[in-house]
C-alpha cells in the first residue's frame, strides 16, 4: 500500500482488526501517561493547544468520554484527539513543534515535559490515520520527539515528516515519509532495527515484517501535502530604506546646472580705485 492512497475500505474482518489495534495502542498510551487527569498533567508536564480545528474534532481527557474540541482548547499529556471524515486538527506544542491530524485519525499525547537541562520531550501514540509533524530544532541533549505506532517508533531531532497508520486483515502497517531532515524509523521488535528516512523518502513496516523496509523515494503527491516550516520571527524591525527613482536629466537641464555651478565657484574681484 502506498502512502499516497487517500482512503482504505475495510472488510468486516479488517474493521475488527483495526478496532483491536486501536485498543492495544491506546492501552499502551494510557499506561505511559499513568492516566493523568488534566490537573496532574499540567503539574508534571507542559500544556499545549489546538491551534486549528476544522470539521468534527473530538477530545478525550485522560480516557474520559469524547467531547467536541474547539480552536484554542488546551491539551495535556493523556489527552486523545480524534478527527472525523473531512476534519482536520492541528496541535501546537509548548516548544514550538506542531502536528496536523488529517481526517479519520486518532492521536494520544503521551508526554509533554521540560527537562532540567532545557530539553523538551514530546511523545505521541498513533493507532490510525495520517499525521504531519513540523518539529523545531531540538538543541538540548535530552530533547526527544517521538511518534509510536502499533509496529514502529518514529523519532526525530528537527524535521518535517508524516506517519500513516493503516489496518488490514494482515495487521497494522506504519509508513513514515520525510520532507525535511531525517527520521529514524525503528521496529519495536527485539532486536530493534533502525531505518534512516531522508528527505524525499519513505519507509513502511507491516505486522508481518521483521524490520521496516529500506527507505525509497516517496510519491510526489504525498510530499506536496507536507506543511511548510513557519518563517522565523525577526528580532528587530529594520527601517525601510526608501528607494530612489532614477532621475532623468535632459541635455538643457544639464547645461543650465553646469552653468550655475560655475557661477557659484567664480571669484568676483573688486576693482581697485584709480590713482589721481
Amino acid at each position: 500500500m502506498e502512502l499516497g492512497e487517500a482512503n482504505v475500505t475495510l472488510s468486516p474482518r479488517s474493521r475488527a482488526t483495526a478496532t483491536l489495534v486501536v485498543g492495544l495502542v491506546f492501552a499502551f498510551a494510557l499506561g505511559a501517561t499513568g492516566a493523568l487527569a488534566p490537573e496532574d498533567a499540567a503539574a508534571f508536564g507542559t500544556s499545549s493547544a489546538l491551534t486549528n480545528v476544522s470539521g468534527e474534532v473530538l477530545v478525550s481527557r485522560a480516557g474520559q468520554e469524547f467531547a467536541p474540541a474547539h480552536q484554542g482548547d488546551v491539551v495535556f499529556a493523556g489527552d486523545t484527539i480524534r478527527t472525523s471524515a473531512s476534519a482536520v486538527a492541528e496541535i501546537t506544542y509548548f516548544e514550538g513543534s506542531s502536528v496536523r491530524l488529517e481526517e479519520n485519525t486518532e492521536l494520544v499525547i503521551t508526554a509533554l515535559e521540560s527537562a532540567s537541562d532545557g530539553g523538551t520531550i514530546v511523545t505521541m501514540a498513533q493507532a490510525m490515520g495520517r499525521t504531519w509533524h513540523v518539529v523545531t530544532k531540538l538543541l538540548a541533549g535530552s530533547s526527544r520527539y517521538e511518534v509510536k505506532t502499533p509496529t514502529t517508533t518514529a523519532s526525530v531531532r528537527g524535521t518535517i515528516f508524516s506517519v500513516d497508520v493503516r489496518a488490514s486483515a494482515d495487521g497494522p502497517s506504519a509508513t513514515v515519509t520525510t520532507s525535511e531532515g531525517t527520521v529514524l524509523h525503528t521496529a519495536d521488535e527485539a532486536p530493534a532495527v533502525h531505518v534512516s528516512v531522508q528527505a524525499g523518502q519513505q519507509s513502511t513496516k507491516t505486522a508481518r515484517m521483521n524490520a521496516p523496509e529500506p527507505a525509497h523515494a516517496a510519491p510526489a503527491a504525498t510530499l506536496r501535502t507536507a506543511p511548510k516550516r513557519p518563517a522565523p520571527a525577526a528580532h528587530a524591525t529594520a527601517r525601510p530604506v526608501p528607494s530612489r527613482a532614477p532621475v532623468h536629466v535632459s541635455v538643457t537641464d544639464k547645461i543650465v546646472k553646469d552653468a550655475m555651478v560655475r557661477d557659484r565657484a567664480r571669484v568676483v574681484e573688486t576693482p581697485k580705485p584709480k590713482r589721481r
